[in-house]
């Protein structure tokens, strides 16, 4: 009769080395516990707020993104001219949507860092401004006054660029935050540029014509 101790045998050791190497998965794969009597995690640290502006410097920042609204929308409402090269007012109407869109998204930076809550829709009189532009350019023009819709377009961006280039150049003096002022000298030319283009074009509109 054969002995049947060492195919027992044979099969106990490799039991034993299957059962070993499953608890050593298993325990591989057990989340690690804290030691007893270890002190618990720190809490994460909460986050830091944003740093206030002072008064002079939320104030500046309040009405140019307003005013950089303003300005981008309006511009917008200018038809298109099929004049080459363009005349005066689409070259005005081109830089004001393009560079004061670029300052808008600069601003934008600054008012995320500092966590204010500015709105860019256009209320009271600069939504009247803009939709009385808006309306000027969709009718028939009356003759004798076919430049009218013109004028008072730039007219709104005339105004609107003065009041914002004077108060980009004091906050470039006076302003204490240190990336305004940065603003304030990258943008400042562009706001400059739109300023003294509408107010040539304006001064030509106003011109009386030559017989």
């Amino acid at each position: 009769m054969k002995s049947l101790f060492l195919p027992l045998l044979s099969r106990s050791v490799s039991a034993l080395a299957i059962g070993a190497v499953l608890g050593a998965t298993a325990f591989a794969q057990a989340p690690a516990t804290p030691a007893a009597g270890a002190p618990p995690a720190a809490p994460a640290a909460p986050a830091e707020k944003p740093k206030p502006l002072s008064a002079g410097d939320e104030a500046y920042v309040k009405n140019a993104v307003v005013s950089l609204s303003f300005l981008i929308q309006v511009a917008k409402v200018l038809p298109a001219s099929a004049t080459t090269p363009p005349p005066t007012e689409m070259r005005l109407k081109d830089s004001t949507v393009k560079d004061m869109t670029a300052a808008q998204a600069a601003l934008n930076k600054i008012v995320e860092a500092h966590g204010l809550k500015i709105s860019t829709d256009l209320v009271g009189a600069d939504k009247s401004d803009l939709d009385r532009v808006t309306k000027a350019f969709s009718k028939p023009p009356i003759k004798g006054f076919e430049n009218k819709p013109l004028q008072e377009w730039t007219a709104e961006i005339l105004k609107e660029s003065k009041r914002l280039n004077h108060e980009t150049d004091a906050i470039g003096k006076t302003g204490q935050d240190a990336d305004l002022k940065t603003f304030a000298s990258n943008y400042g030319p562009s706001v400059r540029v739109v300023f003294t283009t509408a107010e040539s074009l304006d001064k030509a509109l106003k011109a009386p014509k030559k017989k």
